[in-house]
């Protein structure tokens, strides 16, 4: 067969049930093409051989037909231009379907494993099923990327994984993998935890964690950790409380994801964190249509290239393999050899997958194993096979079904297609629903007096002293905590209260109060402000009785308390005699610190002459009093 002809044929598989592998030469001398049921695919594909000899050419092949066919599928790729020749033959009327994935592009998709696929026809067993296979495949993850790895670890790690699946699920949280790190470095976080737990098993063995494991128990756990949250690009693919794909829809909607984790851009970590993670979400996705009757379950087609980076000894691929027809999820999973895989993989993708396909198996360990799956072909043909050409064992119910050799089909040159046009189409679909990406340190219910602007304001300054070598804790803050925003490590070693004052300016009770609660410590506080905003804090720090006012009398002259929402007044200001701060403005590219009285400037000056302002200004009230600077008004002063 030539390219034109394999074009063709493959363009024409619309409304067939058979899936062409390539062809032979029939005993009448005449060509015919070999194929395998689509019903039968369903009952997943083991495809094994070296490098070189065709197995991404079929692969490529046979996912283009289920493209033609409209059947949803996904390709993991951790190397090659595969996907790159799949989009440049796909049909015209299948590429609004692309959804793209590549951590070594921006934007990156997040993915937040953590996001379980619940829905509410979901019976108990079934939604904690959900959870089991995320925390089965991560555990699984994290034992492939560690040469040390101990029960004890992997009971931490189910635990705190559990605990915050169940927060996910029953509170709506958005916890991800970073929260799971933080649990394991920061025990505030840890307790945060056990006290937002329900589930009172979860609890205890969280309660067992903190109060048994001493920090240097829990390091190497940590350093696990570390390896991948330490990864900018890991860290904005697992950092997001949202995905930015819903996974059922992809498999219900029939879509088309392609997920390009090549090592030589993304590193072998990034690469197999990644597919593992996509794997699970598909999974999990589709083992979530346990609720729809199977007639509406349609079918959707997984592609694994280099199969050993993606499964290990725990992983849910001996489930899939085992479990997924029921859920019209069919696997063709493709490896160089099969002793790349770990035991119980290769058990499972021996067992399991009823069609197997091979090419040369010569320089395998499994050369024996590899000759006894295919029934009526010797060893020694097996390893006669030249490129392009194989050997398929389809699945029958009959006791003898012999092997069939057969030569793939050649390739035809694409068309002139914009293919990373494509792939930018596709990343959009990810992206339209921009996923909230938790800042470095999650800040806690509490923490939302001043919204996003008091957020992005103490990330500015967290980022700022950190490059000035200080080290910097933000702290969770639940409703009803009476904490800072943060701690401040000082090079005495002593901690100082780190306070973003944004719109606790209106209300200077509050300011008064983080003051004092840092006297109640002995710590020093730290204030943040915006840029232009240090003379209005100082000056409520300054005068903390409020002298502009004259509700009040004392030796001094007048006063007025000052009084929060609730009408409550401040009065504990002789508390504040002693206490020490300094006001750091603070902008997106630097910081000044204010440890001396701040001459304070009319802000309005900017934009209007000092001869208008002196004649009217809209911040100053009948008695000369600035309510942006908290203070007579700084151009009548003196008169």
């Amino acid at each position: 067969m030539n390219p034109e002809e394999t074009q063709n044929l493959i363009q024409s598989t619309g409304n067939l049930n058979t899936t062409y592998l390539g062809s032979r030469e029939s005993n009448l001398g005449v060509e015919e093409n070999i194929g395998v049921d689509d019903e039968k695919r369903l009952t997943h594909v083991l495809n094994v051989g070296p490098t070189g000899y065709g197995k991404t050419q079929l692969l490529i092949h046979v996912a283009l037909q289920d493209a033609e066919k409209d059947h949803g599928l996904a390709i993991i790729n951790p190397k090659g231009d595969l996907i790159d020749e799949f989009l440049s033959k796909l049909p015209e009327n299948r590429k609004d379907d692309i959804v793209y994935i590549n951590p070594a592009r921006d934007p990156v998709t997040p993915i937040n494993v953590l996001e379980p696929h619940i829905t509410e026809e979901m019976s108990e067993a079934q939604r904690e099923n959900q959870k089991e296979i995320i925390v089965s495949d991560l555990i699984d993850l994290f034992k492939r990327q560690s040469e040390n790895w101990g029960d004890q670890f992997g009971r931490v790690l189910e635990t705190l994984l559990r605990a915050h699946l169940d927060l996910n699920i029953q509170k709506n949280q958005g916890n991800s993998l970073l929260d799971v790190f933080r649990c394991v470095v920061n025990q505030d976080q840890l307790t945060e935890l056990i006290d937002d737990t329900d589930d009172q098993i979860i609890r205890e063995q969280l309660v067992r964690v903190k109060e048994n494991m001493t920090s240097y128990e829990m390091e190497p756990l940590q350093r696990r950790l570390n390896d991948f949250v330490m990864n900018p690009t890991i860290r904005k693919v697992i950092g997001p409380e949202q995905s930015g794909v819903n996974f059922r829809d992809v498999v219900d909607d029939s879509k088309i994801l392609l997920v390009d984790i090549q090592k030589g851009e993304v590193g072998e970590t990034v690469s197999q964190l990644v597919g593992s993670i996509v794997t699970t979400k598909i999974w999990a996705a589709t083992q979530s249509r346990v609720t729809q009757p199977v007639e509406q379950r349609t079918p959707f087609f997984l592609y694994v290239d280099e199969l050993q980076n993606f499964g290990g000894e725990g992983s849910n691929f001996t489930k899939i393999l085992s479990e997924a027809r029921e859920y019209r999820l069919g696997c063709w999973l493709a490896t160089q050899y099969l002793q790349q895989l770990a035991t119980d993989m290769r058990r499972a993708v021996v067992n399991n997958c009823r069609t197997k396909i091979t090419f040369n198996p010569s320089g395998s360990e499994n050369e024996t194993q590899i000759a006894g799956m295919f029934q009526g072909l010797s060893k020694n043909q097996l390893k006669a096979l030249g490129k392009f050409r194989a050997a398929v064992q389809k699945p029958s119910k009959q006791s003898h079904n012999s092997a069939v050799l057969f030569n793939t089909y050649p390739p035809w040159e694409p068309e002139d297609t914009d293919v990373d046009q494509l792939k930018k189409q596709g990343t959009a679909a990810t992206t339209q629903a921009k996923a909230q990406i938790k800042a470095s340190q999650s800040l806690g219910k509490g923490n939302n007096a001043g919204g996003d602007k008091h957020r992005e304001l103490l990330a500015q300054a967290k980022k700022q002293l950190e490059e000035r070598g200080f080290q910097v804790n933000l702290l969770y803050q639940d409703s009803g905590d009476n904490k800072p925003d943060g701690h401040v490590h000082l090079p005495d070693e002593s901690i100082a209260h780190l306070e973003a004052e944004h719109s606790t300016l209106s209300r200077p009770v509050k300011v008064l109060r983080n003051l004092k609660r840092a006297v109640e410590d002995d710590r020093e506080v730290f204030y943040v402000v915006q840029q232009g905003k240090a003379a209005k804090l100082q000056n409520i720090v300054d005068d903390p009785k409020n002298r502009r006012g004259n509700e009040y009398n004392d030796d001094n002259g007048g006063y007025s308390y000052y009084t929060d929402e609730d009408g409550e007044a401040f009065t504990q200001f002789e508390e504040l005699e002693e206490a020490e701060y300094r006001v750091i403005e603070v902008t997106e590219d630097d910081l000044e610190v204010h440890d001396e009285a701040v001459e304070p400037e009319c802000p309005e000056l900017d934009a209007n002459s000092r001869d208008d302002l002196e004649a009217f200004c809209l911040h100053r009230d009948e008695n000369g009093f600035c309510t942006e600077l908290e203070q007579q008004c700084v151009l009548l002063e003196g008169e």
